[in-house]
């Protein structure tokens, strides 16, 4: 039996071509969820896929557009850019992908030396994420550069935070495993206050 898109009747084959798109867009991290949201999504999907953009590609790409523009979730991270300092592979890999999904900036680095180098130079810098412990090399010359510029920055780190030298126990430490946007976004508050001084 052919099905009669003009009238909203929809084939098996429709229904799961759709479902499958919404379901894509819906569990992006960048979607705010609600159920208002995810209803105005299905319904867009539903007139698009009506209006004759059958071809799944192209209609997910369209529909991801628009809900990227209407449904964004709006971090307060649009735009910041952080350094980020963290020697463990697939740590650095999740901070990265974490922050840029909430539409920061990353400037990620292993090393001391390269930390360093940024911390100094690099005069976009709204703020850093410190992995305290580089592989036996501790962050504090990083640390104490940063304060000087006054980028404000947050330790991330397994260690107890007693451990900290006295100058940095007044600085917010987030113990692993962090989660890398509420830290960010501790850091980018105080970055906007700084602006606001």
């Amino acid at each position: 039996m052919p099905h009669d898109l003009s009238h909203g009747i929809y084939s098996p084959h429709d229904l799961q071509v759709m479902r499958h798109i919404f379901t894509k867009i819906s569990s992006e991290l960048w979607f705010s969820p609600g159920s208002a949201n995810k209803a105005a999504l299905a319904r867009y999907i539903m007139r698009m896929y009506r209006r004759g953009l059958v071809c799944p590609e192209r209609l997910e790409a369209l529909c991801r557009t628009a809900a990227h523009e209407k449904f964004s979730r709006h971090s307060g991270l649009e735009g910041f850019r952080f350094l980020l300092v963290e020697d463990d592979y697939y740590t650095m890999a999740d901070a990265r992908q974490r922050l840029n999904s909430l539409g920061a900036k990353v400037l990620p680095v292993s090393s001391v030396s390269a930390a360093l180098d940024i911390a100094e130079h690099e005069h976009d810098l709204d703020g850093a994420l410190l992995d305290l412990n580089l592989s036996g090399e501790m962050v504090y010359a990083v640390a104490a550069v940063l304060k000087m510029r006054q980028i404000p920055f947050a330790f991330i780190t397994g260690y107890d935070d007693r451990l900290l030298p006295p100058s940095y126990r007044n600085d917010k430490v987030f113990l692993k495993p962090a989660d890398w946007a509420i830290a960010a976004k501790h850091v980018a508050s105080r970055s906007q206050r700084l602006l606001a001084a």
